[in-house]
C-alpha cells in the first residue's frame, strides 16, 4: 500500500506536476540525493542577511563571513531595497493553508521569504540567486504563494516579485484571479489522489 501525503508544496507540486513517479520518490519514500551547490550556499547566506536585516536585528558580524564579491553584491543590493524597508511586515513568513477537493482536504505549504505592504498592496518577495522564472505569472510558486496570500490576508491587492540578488533585477506579478489558481492546483493534486 503507497503512503499519502495531504501537504504540497510549490516545489512538491512541481515535480507532481512534471511526474508522479519522481513526486512518489522524493516526497512519500524520501529517496532522492542531496547534491551541494555552491549557488545554494550563498542563498542561504543573503536569505539569512535579508531576513536579519528586515528585522531590524545588527547584520555586523554577519557580513564578516562574506568575501569580496558577496560584500560588493550586499551593498548594490541593500542600496536598492533600503527605501523598501519601513514597508516590510515579515521575514520568512511561514504558511499552511487548508484547501479541499470533492470530499477530501489537502494543505498548501510554504514559506514566503519577505512581505511588504505599501497602500494596502502586499507584495511577496522571493529572493533568487538562480535566475528568475521565465514565465513567472505561470510559475507554481507564483500561483501558490499568491492564493495562499490572498486566503490568508484576505485581499487580492497582492504583488509577487521575483528578485535576483546576483542581477539585482526583479520580475513582478500582479495577482490575476483566485479561482484560476485553485483550479490549477487542484489539477495537479487530482493526479495523485484520483
Amino acid at each position: 500500500m503507497t503512503k499519502k501525503t495531504d501537504t504540497f508544496s510549490s516545489n512538491s507540486l512541481k515535480i507532481l506536476d512534471k511526474s508522479l513517479e519522481e513526486f512518489e520518490n522524493k516526497y512519500i519514500y524520501n529517496l532522492s540525493i542531496y547534491k551541494k551547490d555552491k549557488r545554494a550556499t550563498l542563498g542561504q547566506k543573503f536569505h539569512s542577511l535579508l531576513c536579519t536585516y528586515i528585522n531590524n536585528v545588527p547584520i555586523k558580524k554577519l557580513l564578516l563571513d562574506l568575501n569580496d564579491n558577496e560584500k560588493n553584491i550586499w551593498d548594490k543590493l541593500i542600496n536598492i531595497i533600503k527605501d523598501k524597508k519601513p514597508y516590510f511586515c515579515y521575514a520568512e513568513y511561514p504558511f499552511l493553508v487548508k484547501e479541499n477537493l470533492g470530499n477530501k482536504f489537502y494543505y498548501l505549504t510554504g514559506r514566503m521569504d519577505a512581505i511588504s505592504k505599501e497602500n494596502d498592496i502586499y507584495t511577496i518577495y522571493d529572493w533568487k540567486t538562480l535566475n528568475l522564472p521565465t514565465q513567472p505569472e505561470d510559475d507554481l510558486q507564483t500561483i501558490v504563494y499568491l492564493y495562499c496570500a490572498s486566503k490568508i490576508f484576505q485581499t487580492e491587492k497582492i504583488k509577487m516579485k521575483y528578485f535576483s540578488i546576483e542581477k539585482l533585477n526583479y520580475t513582478e506579478i500582479d495577482f490575476y484571479n483566485s479561482e484560476k489558481y485553485k483550479k490549477r492546483i487542484d489539477e495537479i493534486i487530482k493526479k495523485y489522489y484520483f
